[in-house]
């Protein structure tokens, strides 16, 4: 007599939870980025900030690029992450995302391929997310003299969806 137990499905967030206790190869950026993705899709869900959708996906994409980076050592490399899965991880319409990354294409945040997303710009997109690199120890490097760009106590300036300047208030 065969007893079968069947475990419910995890929630999208916490899916790819149990990567993170297996050990690595030597050299396994798939299991850094599964390791990567669920630190960022559980920092995400715990974030006690009320962001609309677009600050979340920013959130996302912004923890997802520096626990990466941090574990490859690569902040410029791609983001082995498909549409529909960050539309399972956030828990929205595959639509919105598509809208979302979409904007932030068009936006020159972010490039999309097939099945990756690279952070281009990422001074503009932790500004849309309202997301500090600093409590990782990441420091943002400015592409025009190569220095470490540190954010100073200054007041905000409204943004707009995308993290440019808005010419209104």
């Amino acid at each position: 007599m065969t007893i079968r137990v069947e475990l419910p499905p995890l929630p999208p967030s916490v899916a790819p939870l149990p990567f993170l206790f297996m050990s690595p190869a030597s050299i396994d950026r798939e299991w850094d980025f599964l390791a990567a993705f669920a630190a960022a899709a559980a920092a995400e869900q715990a974030d006690p900030e009320r962001r609309n959708t677009l600050g979340r996906v920013c959130f996302l994409l912004c923890e997802l690029g520096s626990q990466f980076g941090r574990r490859t050592g690569d902040y410029s490399a791609p983001l082995p992450l498909g549409r529909a899965e960050l539309a399972r991880a956030m828990g929205l319409g595959l639509a919105r995302i598509k809208r979302i990354l979409a904007l932030l294409s068009l936006s020159q945040v972010i490039t999309l391929d097939e099945e990756a997303i690279r952070i281009v710009d990422w001074r503009r997109l932790s500004a849309a997310a309202g997301y500090h690199p600093e409590r990782l120890g990441v420091s943002l490097v400015d592409e025009d003299d190569g220095a470490a760009v540190r954010e100073k106590e200054e007041p905000q300036t409204a943004l707009t969806a995308a993290g440019d300047p808005a010419c209104f208030v």
